[in-house]
Order: C-alpha cells, then structure tokens, then sequence
C-alpha cells in the first residue's frame, strides 16, 4: 500500500516520503485469503492510530523488525563500539573532551572508524586487547570524544559552529576534526564534521552480547605450537583456520614467493604479491582476532642452505606441538620423518590429488602410529592391493617450476578444513581422538578409487613397531639430533650434486 499521486510523509511507519506503508501484513504472515479490503483497513487502523484527532499524535507498535545491516546500509560514516570501548565509555566523566586515537577503515561505501586508544582524564591509558592491528589498513586519524551532561539537553548540531557554541559554554574547545563522538546518558552518537561547517549524523555499531563460538576443548590450543612447513594453497588456508581456532605460536617454514597466479587458491590476496608466503601468512595472523606469536623461516626445506641454518630449524621444528607438512613434496616429507623420528613430535601431512578428484589426510603419533614412512607404504600398498595407485602430478599444487596439478579453491579448501580438524584434535590432543583411524582418502568426485563425491576410505596402517620405546638422556638426544642434521646435509649436498630440473619447490 502506497499513496498515489502524493510525495509526503504520511506516517512513520513509511519507507520515505511518498513510500510504501508498513502494515500488519507482511511476507512473514501473509494469508491467500487476505484481500485488498484487508489491506485498506490496515491502513487506516495505522494512520487513525497516529492521529486520533487533528490534534493529537500518538505512537503505534511497530511489527516491522529490521537488522543492523538494514538500517546501516544508506550510512557512510560509522563508529565500531566493542564490548572493550562500550565498558571504557562509561568511565569517561561529564563535561569532559577528550582527542582519542582512531583508524579509518574505507570500503568503498562505507567509512568505518575504530577507536585504537583513549587516555582518560586520570591518565589512565587504554587500549583494545582484542582488537587486531586495524592501523596497518586504514588510515590514523584523530576523533573528538566528548561526554555532555546527563542534565542537559543535547547540544545543537545545527552546524559546526552552533556545537563550537555550545561545547565553550561548557568549558570545552572542539579541535579541528573531521569526526566527533557524544556520549549522553546511555546513548552514542557520532558525528562527521564537514569543512563546510555542515554536520552529517553517522551510525553506530553497536557491541554484540558475548557469545562462546568454540568448546572449551579450544582453550588448550592457546598454549600449543604448530610448525607448517608449506605456505602454498593447502598451507596458507590451514594456517589461517589455525590461528582462528586459537593456536598460540606458529613456525612457518617456506621459501617461496607469491606471484600472481597463486591468486587462484591460495589465502593470500594482492596486498601480498611479491612477498615471501611465509612472511605474508605470518603478517595475515597481525590481523586476526587471535593474533598468535609466529616466526616465519623462508627456508628452502631440502634446498642449498648453511649448516647453521639446518640445525636452527631442526631445534625449532622438535620444539613444536605438531609438524604439519603441506608441500605434497616427497623430498620435504623424508626430511621431516627424520625430524620427528628425533623430536618425538606428531606429524601431519596433507595432500590434494591432480585433478581435484579427492584427497588424502594423514597423522603420525609418536608410541601410537608406526613410522610415517612405514605409514606412507602401507597406503600405496593399500591403493595397489585395489589395483588403483595414487595417481600424482609431476609438482604439487602449491606452485614451482613444474606445471601444477590441476585443482580447484574448492577441492584444496575441503581437504585444508579435514587436515585442521584432525591437527586440532591432535594439538588439544583429544583422548580419545574423533579419528578412529590415522590416514582417510576422501573423495570429491568420481575419479580414481572414488565413484561419488563424500566417499571416504580409512585405511588401518597398523600400530608402533613392537618392543620398548628407547628413551633417550640428554646427552643421547643432542646425539641424535647432531645425527639428523647430518643426514639433512646428506641429502642437500645430494641434491644439489643433481641436474636442477630435478630440484621441485616447497609449496
């Protein structure tokens, strides 16, 4: 129901001058059996409802709910409240002005202010423990924040100047600022102040009510360690499901560069073409909610590189949690069967077949699980005992010299969210775990083994090897990682003695 012929704003529940009303029908409670009469009543009950009588205007219940998305879409301007900036706005006292500190975030049809710190009146210094670090994507600027008297009317935003006006009469001087915030009572306002003098009503965001988004399983992950070696498709979009769960410390291990055709499938955006993979995964993790510690290694794993640097990254990689291995690299995976062989630490590894008909994710555990080189030849004895080897490109999807194997976001984004759940069950570590067994193939579509997408095969590889677990002293433990980082050099100065069309990246 409209009016015709008329441009006025005939109630409030009206979408704009000349719109249409809003009445008790509507696409939540329509009936086949309401008729156009049904409808006029309706609108008569609403305009009779707000005025009684020519002289007098009343209020009518409104059914029409909306979201914020709804009532913020036509605002450009708008100020971020978290629950953090919601408490700190309490403490500050009336007739108070303070300059905080805020970032800008510009998207496009939307001008976002997030308040990064306030120093309070009695010094007291404030900050956002939860928020990311936002100023390395906006723009710093500074806002005036001001708490008028619960007493007093609002102050006239007529203009700029009237506010000037009216902030003097209170002892206040209004910098020269392009936004203002007013704190009156329990209500937020925010301003932009135009260099015309003008002043435009911007929108609030209000704080949301805490809701637990996670189990509290989750809250163990905060103090484990995690090393991804591989930043490519499969390794960036691990590492990023990670640090959301709540894993505390990231070692990222890759050498490679981000060039533009990983745009395809890696996590990774534009802002980070040119850069190290791990150095930019490492920086994506600044942004997160999470934020967790991370050191990135643009480490060539099975590359020419100094002998210190071998034994640096064996040390780091035995004092992780978990070594997840997302190159699809077989040279990487030997290198780190050594590596967990001496640290006595988890493995993971993941890997999406050529042509993105499925994908396999595996685990080793130490005492648990035989060797992961035992484990790999029980699934290619598994796959040849079915008459169907795996069947793998020549380089793995991440990238490298070699034409990469062909796969979809979609096919490296599932096989990257089965590897999280199990790293995740391993980190916390679950006991009993959700995975009955240590190694799945998991079908995306009919290819190879599988003839439908969602068929999964478990493949049963076994137990440790039977026998007493050695347990090594101290002095039996540097041994054996001085051993390891000797067979490492072995394999790199073999390596490199090779043509180098034979040599593949890490991904």
């Amino acid at each position: 129901m409209l009016p015709r012929g008329n441009k006025e704003q005939w109630s409030a529940h009206q979408y704009g001058p000349g719109g249409e009303l809003c009445l008790e029908y509507g696409p939540d409670n329509w009936d086949s059996e309401i008729t156009g009469a049904d409808m006029i009543s309706s609108a008569y009950r609403l305009l009779e409802g707000e005025r009684p009588t020519l002289d007098q205007t009343a209020a009518v219940a409104s059914r029409h709910k909306t979201t914020i998305g709804q009532e913020l879409r036509n605002k450009v301007s708008r100020l971020l409240v978290t629950r953090n900036l919601a408490d700190v706005f309490t403490r500050v006292p009336e007739d108070t002005l303070l300059s905080i500190k805020s970032v800008g975030l510009f998207r496009g049809r939307s001008y976002v202010n997030v308040v990064t710190s306030i120093t309070l009146p009695n010094c007291e210094a404030w900050s956002d423990e939860n928020q990311p670090e936002v100023g390395m994507l906006g723009y710093e600027s500074m806002i005036a924040l001001i708490r008028w008297p619960s007493s007093q009317p609002l102050p006239s935003t007529k203009n700029v100047s009237t506010l000037r006006v009216e902030l003097a009469t209170r002892n206040m001087v209004l910098p020269t600022v392009n936004h203002a915030v007013l704190l009156w009572r329990n209500r937020i306002k925010l301003y932009y102040l135009s260099d015309d003098d003008s002043i435009f009503e911007g929108a609030i965001i209000p704080p949301q009510p805490f809701t637990p988004r996670m189990d509290d399983d989750h809250a163990a992950l905060a103090g484990r360690m995690a090393a991804l070696v591989g930043c490519g498709s499969l390794g960036s979009k691990m590492a990023t499901s990670l640090a959301r769960a709540g894993v505390g410390s990231f070692l990222l291990v890759d050498d490679d560069i981000f060039l533009p055709d990983n745009l395809i499938r890696n996590d990774l955006d534009w802002r980070d073409v040119g850069s190290h993979k791990a150095d930019s995964v490492a920086r994506k993790f600044s942004w997160s909610i999470r934020r967790p510690r991370y050191r990135p290694r643009r480490y060539r794993l099975g590359g020419q590189e100094a002998s210190g640097d071998i034994e640096s990254l064996i040390d780091g990689l035995g004092k992780c949690d978990l070594i997840i291995e997302a190159t699809a690299d077989a040279k990487v995976f030997n290198y780190l069967c050594a590596a967990v062989a001496a640290a006595k630490t988890p493995l993971l590894w993941a890997e999406v077949f050529g042509g993105g008909f499925g994908g396999l994710v595996a685990r080793h555990r130490p005492s648990i699980d035989p060797a992961p080189a035992t484990m790999r030849n029980a699934i290619e004895s598994w796959c040849h005992e079915r008459g169907m080897p795996i069947e793998r490109a020549v380089q793995g999807y991440g990238g490298g010299q070699s034409m990469p194997a062909i796969a979809d976001d979609a096919d490296v984004s599932v096989i990257a969210a089965h590897a999280v759940r199990m790293s995740i069950d391993l980190l916390i570590p679950r006991d009993p775990s959700q995975y009955p067994n240590s190694v799945y193939l998991i079908g995306l579509s009919k290819g190879w083994i599988f003839e439908q997408p969602f068929e999964t095969y478990p493949i049963d590889v076994g137990g440790p090897p039977s026998g007493p677990e050695e347990i090594l002293d101290q002095g039996a433990e540097a041994e054996e990682r001085a051993r390891i980082s000797a067979l490492f050099r072995e394999y790199i100065d073999a390596a490199t003695s090779k043509p180098k069309g034979d040599e593949t990246t890490p991904t």
